[in-house]
């Protein structure tokens, strides 16, 4: 074992040695320097795991190994300290640790009838345990740090693997020595049983040690940070759009997979929009912004149904009005000679760096991502999800964005989305993005860029048909319809007929610009984001009609995601596939729609619908 750690350790000083002043080697010095902490921790455990397990370890002996823990864990997080690095949120304290092994030694020690100190067959099993925990959370110490190496994981589970092998045979060898009564089978149950509880002991030791083990994995907790955060080698300065402070949230899950999920709240883009304003322009950290008081949908993290609810989530709040992509400050003003300009901080582009800045220091290499966010926010997935590739290379990745199709006016992408400064933070080492903007091709022609350079990323656009509402997709489309009057999202359903015309157009052509790995789904009605919504899982209003509202209900967007999650490029899920519902023009109980009734929405019989005929 020390020779594998030796090498670990001298691979992480070779890192360090070769790095450069450069800008990206400033960024790879502290993503290592992170990384380094959690290996270092790994490595801790995986000696005190062995000096545990061991067979003759005396109390003396735990003692000292439960000592060296502890005193291990303080120089990784000091170590990180001197970086700047909040490295002690990264592991579970020495008692812990000892509690947790504690208890799994109980289980093992009850299924061999001894202690590792107590019989010879008792001693050599715990000795095989001792091994395969150690090897076990070795490969996990070195995966850590090998992130930018595409074959980390392969390399990881060829490791755990040959572990498990190995323990297997010296346990069924030692227990059919007359540990256990029974014959082969029983014993192959006792050693398969045994291997069993060892693997979910390196597992949660491994996950508490890279994705902020200190963290309750049942409430998010607020960050709040304040002046000018170093990342990437620049400083970011997170601040709403009206100058207060910002905000965002976090909570550890009990899976090694995280959502980072961009919250929605409008956008402004010149005076009179942001004078209204037609966005949010602060977070609230005590009210609604806190995502511990969201009870529906995936938001929900205590329904059995949501497939993220044991995931880790970052949201990333929003407040610059600017989809989670702006990085200018204006005074905007309402014509020439303007007495009264508006200060605007745009900085969403800032306030989402830093939220990267913290999932990237307290998740440090989780095996599955989900990048994802409604209205503003579905923009801000779609735009950071190629930044965040590189923040978690190994990670399988998945976008989808929540009723942000991007349906606009040409006007708006020449004339006003200029003011965000959007084009100054697009992936320089994807020049093509920068080039279907020029172009003028908007949303289709980004996401053709985007599926082709992550081919193994599923890619995913969610609205209804109507997407309604002054705060919906159609609310702001009708504002740039009518020359970015705000007033005209108090008659969304103006926009309503062109809007889904050239929402499906782009989704369909999109479509068959990227089959492999963009996918769309138009659902019923005028509802405007699903994400923290039981219709997620085909629910309505608990008052309507007894017939489902004639939901297709065959593809309700739960089963779609778990699709869509269950797919990937080597092995590509069927059930995954484009969806647009049947009756697309039904407005369904609690959407959207004006009162009283205004074409395109009509009474027809017992049903208020859509007529775009």
């Amino acid at each position: 074992m020390i020779g594998r750690r030796l090498g670990v350790l001298l691979l992480a000083g070779l890192v360090f040695a070769g790095c450069s002043s450069s800008d990206d080697d400033e960024n790879e010095v502290a993503v290592n320097a992170s990384s380094q902490c959690g290996v270092d921790k790994l490595d801790a455990l995986a000696d005190y795991c062995g000096a545990y397990f061991a067979e003759d370890a005396s109390a003396a002996d735990l003692a000292q190994a439960g000592a060296d823990l502890g005193a291990a864990l303080s120089a990784a997080e000091s170590a990180a300290a001197s970086q700047d690095l909040p490295c002690d949120d990264l592991a579970l304290s020495a008692e812990d640790a000892e509690e947790i092994i504690a208890a799994t030694r109980d289980v093992l020690a009850a299924a061999v009838g001894g202690q590792p100190n107590g019989t010879d067959c008792a001693g050599r099993f715990f000795d095989a345990a001792a091994d395969m925990c150690e090897t076990s959370l070795d490969a996990e110490a070195r995966y850590y740090l090998d992130q930018e190496q595409g074959s980390a994981a392969g390399t990881r589970n060829e490791q755990r693997e040959s572990a498990r092998a190995d323990f297997l045979a010296r346990s069924d060898a030692t227990l059919a020595d007359g540990c256990v009564e029974g014959d082969e089978e029983d014993i192959e149950a006792v050693s398969n049983s045994a291997r069993a509880q060892l693997d979910a002991l390196i597992d949660e030791l491994a996950l508490k040690s890279v994705s902020a083990g200190n963290l309750d994995a049942s409430q998010y907790i607020t960050l709040s940070p304040t002046g000018t955060v170093q990342y990437e080698g620049r400083g970011y300065t997170p601040v709403c759009m009206n100058g207060s402070p910002y905000h965002f949230f976090a909570k550890r899950g009990t899976v090694n997979k995280l959502v980072m999920y961009y919250q929605g709240g409008g956008a402004c883009w010149e005076k009179l929009t942001c004078s209204v304003p037609a966005c949010d322009t602060n977070v609230d950290p005590e009210g609604g912004d806190n995502p511990n008081g969201r009870t529906g949908g995936f938001a929900d993290a205590t329904d059995n149904r949501n497939p993220f609810r044991n995931w880790h989530v970052v949201v990333v709040s929003y407040c610059g009005c600017d989809v989670h992509f702006g990085d200018a400050e204006q005074d905007y003003v309402s014509g020439p000679g303007d007495p009264a300009p508006l200060h605007v901080e745009h900085r969403g582009y800032h306030n989402a760096k830093v939220a990267e800045k913290w999932a990237r220091e307290h998740f440090l290499a989780p095996d599955e991502v989900f990048v994802t966010g409604s209205s503003a926010g579905a923009y801000g997935a779609w735009f950071h999800a190629p930044l965040l590739h590189d923040v978690w290379p190994n990670a399988n990745f998945h976008v989808f964005a929540d009723a942000g199709n991007g349906v606009i006016t040409q006007d708006f992408l020449e004339s006003s989305f200029p003011n965000w400064n959007f084009e100054a933070n697009l992936p320089a080492d994807i020049p093509a993005i920068q080039e279907v903007l020029d172009s003028g091709t908007g949303i289709p022609g980004y996401t053709e860029v985007v599926a082709d350079e992550f081919p193994d990323t599923n890619w995913a656009h969610y609205t209804t048909a109507y997407d309604g509402g002054s705060g919906g997709q159609t609310g702001f489309y009708n504002i740039m319809l009518n020359d970015n009057d705000p007033i005209a999202a108090l008659s969304w359903w103006e926009g309503s007929c062109q809007f889904n015309e050239d929402m499906r157009e782009q989704a369909i052509d999109t479509s068959a610009a990227v089959p492999d790995n963009y996918r769309y789904y138009i659902g019923t009605g005028s509802r405007h984001t699903i994400w923290g919504s039981d219709k997620v899982y085909g629910v309505e209003d608990p008052n309507a009609r007894p017939t489902e509202q004639k939901i297709t209900t065959d593809v309700n967007v739960v089963t779609w995601v778990n699709a869509m999650l269950a797919s990937d490029s080597s092995n590509p899920n069927p059930a995954w596939s484009n969806f647009e519902c049947e009756d697309c023009g039904l407005v369904l109980p609690g959407d959207p729609q004006p009162n009283p009734p205004v074409a395109p929405f009509v009474q027809d019989g017992d049903d208020l619908v859509i007529d775009c005929e």
